[in-house]
């Protein structure tokens, strides 16, 4: 290998740096500039994407941001609040190389530790020290029937009686529509035990997806309220579902699998070739079926953490169930919002 260089980019100060990252097969909405600025703006991360460039055209990458903390110490993640985000070669060769300039960054650095979450390669190597998760994703046709094969029993009566009940789904991009969004993520969150991460990262959401018609919203409405939402967002020809909400009281049977379907066939019949589901913790196991019965593909998420000082992997522990949840599912909102604006920005 030679001709080349290794860069530490910015993907915001990289002109053309998505049309880089589309050309490879592995890319998601996660390796996207639009990603990358909404988490600098809202956590002031330091993006530090190592770059293998030759001939001035990006060959690999692996995409981190660098966090500073005195409570979880100081790292870099590829990539932090992101279901996956797998580094993408052009060779064995490349990525070997690639790692070790990550290696030397980390010492030189003073880096606590580096943590990865692939789901199609096993990086920085094969190693039992890893926590599972899973990933669902659909490909799609432009056909409606076909797609309708895929879906099980289950979710077609849930459908049906979701339409039964008069559920109306509307698809919403406004601020105002997110503004309604986030009060429900808020329920959702505290539903959950967790605090709702800050309404300035959802703002920024907006500035830099949903204005920019790169992702959008969908709205179960029920006796006109809104009662659930989900939000996805489109890089290339994949569709990516990340966030949902809805209100505390329990929801009409159904409601969350109209909406999943709705959003399934718009960006089928817009051309769009992959839905992604996200990421299912193992032990969620209604999430894992309800995902399932859309006839999604599973595939295992990889987390790994690699302990700079000791050269050994370590055990990433960062699940969101646990006894925090009763703590947190006892707080009145508004703390949980104190909380989620001051401790995100730590967790990554």
């Amino acid at each position: 290998m030679s001709d080349y260089i290794i860069k530490i980019i910015n993907p915001s100060d990289y002109t053309g740096w998505n049309s880089e990252i589309l050309k490879f097969d592995h890319y998601s909405f996660f390796h996207s500039s639009e990603w990358s600025r909404i988490l600098t703006d809202t956590y002031h991360y330091k993006p530090v994407y190592f770059s293998l460039i030759r001939n001035n055209r990006i060959c690999s990458v692996v995409p981190a941001m660098e966090i500073k903390s005195k409570l979880t110490g100081k790292r870099i993640v590829s990539l932090p609040f992101s279901d996956f985000c797998e580094p993408l070669f052009n060779s064995i060769e490349e990525s070997e190389t690639l790692k070790e300039k990550i290696f030397e960054y980390c010492e030189n650095n003073h880096l606590k530790f580096i943590e990865f979450r692939t789901s199609e390669t096993r990086f920085p190597f094969e190693t039992g020290q890893f926590r599972t998760d899973l990933r669902h994703i659909l490909n799609l046709v432009p056909d409606k029937n076909e797609l309708k094969k895929n879906l099980s029993d289950n979710t077609k009566r849930n459908i049906k009686s979701a339409i039964k009940e008069g559920i109306i789904i509307k698809e919403e991009n406004s601020e105002a529509a997110l503004k309604t969004f986030y009060k429900l993520q808020c329920i959702t969150r505290k539903k959950h035990g967790l605090p709702p991460q800050p309404e300035s990262f959802f703002d920024n959401i907006y500035k830099h997806i949903l204005s920019q018609s790169k992702g959008t919203m969908f709205f179960a409405y029920l006796n006109g309220k809104p009662i659930a939402s989900l939000m996805f967002f489109t890089f290339g020809e994949k569709a990516l579902y990340k966030f949902g909400a809805s209100l505390n009281q329990s929801l009409p049977k159904g409601a969350n699998h109209l909406l999943m379907w709705e959003a399934i066939e718009k960006y089928s019949s817009l051309g769009f070739k992959e839905f992604d589901f996200g990421r299912t913790e193992t032990n969620h196991e209604g999430l894992r079926r309800y995902k399932l019965g859309f006839g999604a593909d599973e595939m295992i998420i990889y987390t790994t953490r690699y302990d700079i000082r000791t050269k050994s992997f370590i055990q990433p522990e960062t699940r969101t169930t646990g006894i925090h949840n009763k703590i947190f599912g006892k707080l009145p909102l508004p703390v949980l919002k104190v909380i989620g604006n001051t401790f995100y920005k730590y967790m990554g």
